[in-house]
């Protein structure tokens, strides 16, 4: 049964042919000699020995994927990895019954660090960056982490269930169930598209729909006399009617209920407008 340790990661952003020579860079810097490779269009495997001649062997396998590179690291004394040219412990399936080694798992966690770093590009030059860095970033639109977009879309949609529940003035589309039925699924639609996340898609399509259903219900049950809304709506008041004495949780349902397209509309959103690591700053460089 042989003895070491491996870690499998995915690097987003990482040009592959750039890769290879980090780890080349990597393998010189922590005291190991490439004693054997092989390198393909999408695939790279790199075994790497101790200069010393004695301890833990490292093998580096990286497959180009569309989006970034995967990596697959395994550390082993340097006894068990085999001395044919061509021949990689890695490829002998070994990454299931890998038994714990302490040697084997310090040098992984030594070189884990310096093989993970994401987002490799170069961090911009200060002299060309104009902007004051005592003001925010995302007063000057910087919105490719999703945060600023996904606040204004949970914002107007909602606006936008808010009128449609209690501001809108009185005619007969309030009493169609239907129409109300897919108005309250395009208003958590349009926040969570704006999200660009699931996960914060269905907080942006809970928020926008609670919110208002929970105004609209404290009124209709009679708590609060403020901001009565213009005219009732049969689909709230027979949900409200349904709950009985637990009428108060019925927001809380038609919430819930929301997240879903809400959810279902980040994914979409983040498909069509992928979101961006960070830019590195001067301070991170």
């Amino acid at each position: 049964m042989p003895r070491g340790a491996s870690a499998h990661f995915f690097l987003a952003n990482t040009d592959y042919e750039g890769f290879y020579p980090l780890v080349l860079g990597v393998f010189q810097n922590y005291g190991y000699l490439v004693a054997d490779s092989e390198r393909g269009e999408d695939r790279s495997l790199l075994k790497g020995i101790p200069r010393a001649g004695s301890g833990e062997g490292v093998e580096v396998e990286i497959h180009r994927k569309p989006k970034g590179v995967n990596v697959h690291v395994l550390v082993a004394p340097l006894a068990d990895f085999p001395r044919e040219a061509g021949r990689f412990l890695s490829r002998e399936g070994v990454f299931a019954t890998l038994q714990y080694d302490s040697g084997s798992q310090a040098t992984l966690a030594a070189l884990l660090p310096a093989l993970r770093r994401e987002d490799r590009r170069p961090p911009p030059d200060p002299r060309f960056d104009r902007r004051p860095h005592s003001i925010p970033a995302w007063l000057f639109f910087n919105l490719k982490g999703g945060a600023v977009t996904g606040l204004l879309g949970t914002a107007l949609g909602t606006i936008g269930a808010m009128y449609l529940l209690i501001w809108a003035p009185p005619g007969p589309y309030r009493s169609n169930d239907a129409l109300m039925a897919v108005l309250l699924v395009l208003a958590p639609w349009f926040s969570g598209i704006w999200t660009r996340s699931a996960k914060r898609g269905f907080t942006a399509g809970f928020l926008t729909v609670v919110l208002p259903a929970a105004l609209y219900a404290v009124h209709a049950l009679g708590y609060v006399t403020i901001l009565q809304p213009a005219a009732s709506m049969p689909l709230i008041d027979a949900l409200l009617t349904s709950f009985g004495n637990l009428a108060y949780i019925a927001p809380l349902a038609l919430g819930l209920l929301a997240a879903i397209p809400g959810a279902i509309a980040g994914i979409v959103g983040g498909r069509i407008f992928p979101l961006r690591p960070r830019a590195p700053s001067p301070a991170d460089a």
